[in-house]
């Protein structure tokens, strides 16, 4: 069927006028009209979100451009060797396999020697004449797929070799690109092989066919071959979340080259202690940004000016995370990339070993501590920040005011740390499209005035067909939805303000076997109190990726700087509805954030710690990917609430 006719039946069928397509767009509803009448082209900058909007599968993308024609898509496999090529040159002739640019896969299998489960190695390439590049792999000295070979299992490696005949050099690289994402974030697969990121800036011939067609059904087709994991799985881990292969938009790498340019140039001409801010609200692909220029400088490493101006050494590079859950999620990056133990660390290390290092990474840099808290020798005792500026030829944070969460990360009465952040030295960056959030303009605007505390911010959200916004009365409904979206789409979650007791190493007085959060008629054991929760921590497992996380109550704690496909949020006692304002509101009293608060004059309820408990609910509601649930504690809140569900 002819693409015109195809979007306005799909529209049909899912119930969507035109107006509702136009407003999810942001277009006309005459373009749509025109669309669909075959009197305009869609543009090709739309074709991704129109596709999803409209629900079409990657068969429906194929067909409509006509990649399924014949069943021209090949994918063969053969054991990566001189013999191996020489007998697919013999037996497949001149097809689409050799006439053609192709993909190519290789697999090896190693055996863990503890638990006997058998773990994947993996390199993916893109050639011109799979032939000559395949001998050319053979013949080299260090080359990745002979590594693959000499660490698998047998010296065996299967080569998968990918054709078809509307392949070019574009699509290929584009393709090479999404499986070195999507590897990465395959727990089939423990290392990659991979030295380069071939993220393409700009755009080609229906590349969004390539995306959003022909690679998801590669992967499915090696799925069946018990290759890969599914593609729902992969894209439900955190490392892919995470992945420095992602592709990214104009203005992310708009704001790459100018960091890049910026470290170059501060390296280059023997700058001390440059500082570069990349900020932005929750969720807009700041921390894809930070894993890709880390992966790129750690594989192609600056040339840094010595004192003096008469030597070079090449540019040394470290990640730093105070956030425990987003660290081990580096940490499996640099480990499954082959980067070395050291090159993700947590901040209080890093400082105490005084590495003096040229371009030092901080991501959530905003929960960096500003105080001492008994942590060390108050004569060597330094704000996490001063210390980190002095150790680093050149600093890169990302900082977000707006998710500050605790007094110990307070800045502004300290000058030499405002400095540091919002001085007229430091190079700021700004990222301000919404990644994490897939709702339409008027929804996002919603959540974050929501989630801001905004003047009149409590009204009934947008109508919205993509993102789902409820507000429950029971709390076992409220559960229960969760975990039915946990068991439909995966990775969803139910999150709460810290306004029930919780002591890390220690256990409840009144014999209680885990510290619980009690809402409604429901009782749950808060984050990382099951058995199986903490073994699976120990394995360096993110919260939110263990099955058993479901049983308990995240926090900010576990998900700031991480994606939920649904999140439910439990707002505590704490949390109030302001008449007044007609917006959330704090009552610090209620809060059992104690670390994070300070008591004045007798009371928690100052507006220094509204700020700081505010921010956690902002990091709590700005989660979800495709939907958010809400449930109050407080009566007049719930019920509040219960009037705006449309």
């Amino acid at each position: 069927m002819e693409l015109h006719k195809l979007i306005k039946e799909k529209r049909e069928k899912i119930g969507l006028t035109q107006e509702d397509v136009a407003h999810r767009l942001n277009v006309t509803r005459q373009a749509v009209q025109n669309w669909e009448n075959n009197k305009r082209s869609i543009p090709n900058s739309l074709l991704t979100q129109y596709f999803k909007l409209l629900k079409f599968d990657a068969k429906e993308i194929l067909t409509v451009f006509g990649f399924l024609d014949n069943n021209n898509l090949r994918i063969e496999s053969i054991d990566y060797s001189k013999k191996g090529i020489d007998e697919f040159k013999y037996t497949e002739g001149e097809t689409v396999l050799t006439k053609f640019p192709t993909l190519y896969l290789g697999v090896g299998k190693k055996q863990d020697k503890y638990t006997s489960r058998v773990n994947q190695l993996a390199y993916v390439g893109e050639a011109s004449s799979i032939i000559r590049r395949t001998n050319e792999h053979l013949n080299a000295k260090n080359d990745k797929l002979n590594a693959i070979k000499n660490d698998a299992d047998d010296d065996k490696e299967e080569l998968y070799i990918i054709g078809h005949p509307k392949f070019n050099k574009f699509a290929t690289l584009e393709l090479e690109q999404m499986f070195m994402d999507s590897l990465l974030g395959d727990k089939k697969f423990i290392k990659i092989y991979n030295g380069r990121n071939n993220g393409l800036s700009i755009d080609f011939y229906e590349r969004n066919a390539y995306r959003e067609g022909i690679f998801p059904e590669i992967w499915n087709q090696l799925e069946k071959k018990d290759v890969v994991s599914s593609l729902e799985e992969v894209r439900n881990s955190a490392l892919f979340a995470n992945s420095p292969f992602k592709t990214l938009s104009t203005k992310q790498q708009e704001a790459k080259n100018i960091i890049s340019d910026k470290i170059a140039q501060t390296l280059s001409e023997d700058d001390q202690h440059e500082v570069i801010k990349i900020q932005g609200l929750a969720g807009s692909g700041k921390t894809v940004l930070m894993s890709q220029l880390f992966y790129d400088i750690w594989k192609d490493p600056y040339e840094v000016v010595e004192a003096g101006g008469n030597t070079t050494h090449r540019s040394s590079v470290v990640l730093l995370v105070r956030h425990e859950q987003q660290r081990r999620t580096y940490e499996q990056i640099a480990k499954k990339l082959n980067m070395g133990k050291d090159a993700v660390m947590d901040v209080s290390t890093f400082i105490t070993k005084g590495i003096k290092t040229d371009v030092v990474l901080v991501d959530e840099a905003h929960l960096l501590w500003s105080g001492n808290y008994g942590r060390i020798n108050k004569a060597k005792w330094e704000p996490d920040l001063m210390a980190l500026h002095k150790l680093a030829n050149t600093l890169v944070l990302i900082y977000d005011p707006n998710q500050l969460v605790s007094a110990r990360a307070k800045i502004d009465d300290n000058p030499e740390l405002l400095e540091i952040v919002n001085g007229k030295n430091t190079l700021t960056v700004n990222l301000n499209e919404q990644w994490r959030i897939e709702a339409n303009p008027a929804t996002l605007k919603w959540i974050e005035n929501f989630a801001h505390f905004s003047e009149n911010s409590m009204v009934t959200p947008p109508k919205d067909d993509v993102y789902d916004i409820r507000f429950f009365e029971d709390a076992s409904d409220f559960r229960h939805e969760i975990e039915s979206k946990n068991d439909q789409f995966g990775l969803s979650r139910l999150v709460a303000t810290y306004d029930w007791q919780y002591s890390q190493g220690s256990r409840p007085k009144n014999n209680d076997k885990y510290w619980y959060v009690e809402f409604g008629n429901e009782t749950l054991p808060w984050n990382l109190e099951l058995p199986e929760v903490q073994a699976a921590q120990d394995k360096q497992i993110p919260w939110q990726e263990i099955d058993m996380s479901i049983g308990e109550i995240g926090s900010d704690f576990t998900v700031q700087g991480i994606d939920l496909n649904y999140v439910g949020v439990i707002l505590g006692p704490s949390i109030i509805w302001n008449e007044e304002t007609n917006s959330l509101d704090i009552d610090a009293d209620k809060s059992f954030d104690k670390q994070k608060i300070r008591k004045i004059n007798g009371s928690y309820d100052n507006e220094g710690n509204r700020k700081y408990l505010k921010n956690v609910v902002n990091v709590l509601l700005t989660r979800g990917v495709h939907g958010l649930y809400v449930y109050a504690v407080n009566d007049k809140l719930r019920e509040k609430l219960m009037m705006l569900n449309s």
